[in-house]
């Protein structure tokens, strides 16, 4: 990384400058108009403290500080209330439809019921999939591809939180009392909705930012190793199956944010 920034920084400036400008000009809540501001400027504080004299050189909080800048996207967009989608939902609402009849059919109830479980477990490894793929590069000693990693996680994961102020729609499992009826309720899925009503704003992403940092991921890591690379895609596809099953994002949602991951990763590999 050089003192003049990285790819990633400046993409990281551009997001948090936007969005907001974008406050300051739609009507919104005077709260939430302040706490998206709030958040451009906290973000695009702690990059531009990479060009203090001193800082530029200390590439441990260069190579960290995306995962403080990820969560804060997240929550900057979740602050705009746009209306909903209702042409975007109805969409993705008939394109499940036709999914998961042919789920219901092709496979027994029983293990239907297990896939659940092992979704449900599966799904709270998007939370410590972008972290932990940091410290699989520190420990294989490839911390020079850090910048890299980040040059592939971070744009697929800043679109999907872009679209937030524009295209909202609601998750699945808001909509669908009788799937959600059917879904095991262990512990795990408590613990889990739990999350989501602790850490999230509760809007659906379109496309989904768990998709796209999980495949992400596991592009990157694949540069690593081939055995580290297939670890890493079995546990992307399994948050991706987790996420659908549990309702927590349609499968559009995940597609679209898988196939933006592995553009990035084309695009940066060139």
């Amino acid at each position: 990384m050089t003192a003049a920034g990285s790819f990633p920084e400046w993409v990281s400036v551009f997001f948090f400058s936007f969005f907001s400008v974008v406050a300051c000009l739609r009507p919104m809540q005077p709260r939430q108009r302040v706490n998206a501001i709030v958040f451009g400027i906290i973000g695009i504080g702690l990059v531009l403290l990479l060009f203090l004299p001193g800082l530029s050189e200390v590439n441990t909080f260069r190579r960290l500080l995306p995962l403080i800048l990820i969560p804060m996207a997240y929550w900057q967009t979740g602050q705009f209330n746009a209306p909903l989608n209702q042409k975007l939902q109805a969409m993705l609402v008939r394109f499940d439809q036709h999914v998961l009849p042919m789920l219901e059919r092709g496979i027994p109830r029983r293990i239907r019921r297990w896939l659940h479980v092992y979704g449900e477990y599966a799904y709270i490894l998007c939370y410590p999939m972008v972290p932990s793929g940091i410290a699989v590069l520190y420990a294989a000693g490839a911390a020079g591809q850090i910048e890299e990693f980040w040059s592939v996680v971070l744009p697929p994961a800043y679109l999907c939180y872009a679209t937030l102020p524009f295209l909202r729609t609601l998750p699945p499992r808001a909509l669908e009392q009788r799937v959600e009826q059917q879904i095991p309720r262990r512990g795990i899925r408590k613990f889990n909705l739990f999350i989501v009503r602790l850490v999230t704003h509760q809007a659906n992403t379109f496309p989904s930012g768990h998709a796209a940092a999980a495949v992400a991921v596991a592009l990157g890591m694949g540069r690593v190793s081939n055995a580290i690379g297939i670890i890493y895609s079995v546990i992307a596809i399994s948050i991706i199956s987790g996420a659908f099953l549990g309702r927590y994002h349609y499968a559009l949602d995940l597609l679209l944010g898988a196939a933006l991951a592995v553009a990035s990763y084309v695009l940066v590999s060139k």
